[in-house]
C-alpha cells in the first residue's frame, strides 16, 4: 500500500495530464460551432431582407451578397476536413499514448443553398422590373 502523499501526488499528476487532452478538443468544438453559426445567422439574414423596399444600388449590393453566400454554402458543404487526435493515458501500473488522424467531407444542407438560388432568383425578378442590370 502507498502511503497518503503518494495517492495525492498521483492524481494530481494524472489531472494535469487529462486536463489538457479535455480542454483542447472542447476549445476546438466551440471555435467550430461559433464559424457555424456565424454562417447561418448571414443567411437568415439575408433571406429575411425585405427586398422590395431597397433603392436601386442597394437591391443590387443585396443580389451580390446573396451570390457570395451561396458560393459560400457550396464551399463549405464540398471541402473535406481533417482531423487530429492525441491522447495520454494511466491505469494501474501502466501509461499510454495514442494518436489518430481522420479525414471526411461534411455533409452540408443543400436546402440552404436552394432556399438562396430561389431568393437569389425573386431579387433579379425585382432588378429586372426596375431595369437594373446585375
Amino acid at each position: 500500500m502507498l502511503p497518503p502523499t503518494a495517492h495525492a501526488t498521483g492524481y494530481r499528476s494524472a489531472c494535469s495530464l487529462i486536463t489538457p487532452c479535455l480542454i483542447l478538443p472542447l476549445l476546438f468544438l466551440l471555435v467550430a460551432l461559433a464559424g457555424c453559426a456565424g454562417h447561418a445567422t448571414r443567411t437568415q439574414e439575408l433571406m429575411a431582407t425585405d427586398y422590395l423596399q431597397l433603392d436601386n444600388d442597394a437591391l443590387l449590393l443585396h443580389y451580390y451578397e446573396v451570390e457570395d453566400q451561396i458560393t459560400l454554402s457550396e464551399q463549405r458543404r464540398s471541402s473535406p476536413s481533417v482531423s487530429l487526435g492525441f491522447g495520454l493515458g494511466s491505469y494501474g501500473g501502466s501509461s499510454s499514448v495514442g494518436a489518430g488522424v481522420g479525414v471526411s467531407t461534411p455533409i452540408g444542407q443543400p436546402e440552404t443553398a436552394a432556399d438562396l438560388r430561389a431568393h437569389r432568383n425573386q431579387v433579379r425578378l425585382e432588378l429586372q422590373k426596375r431595369g437594373v442590370a446585375p
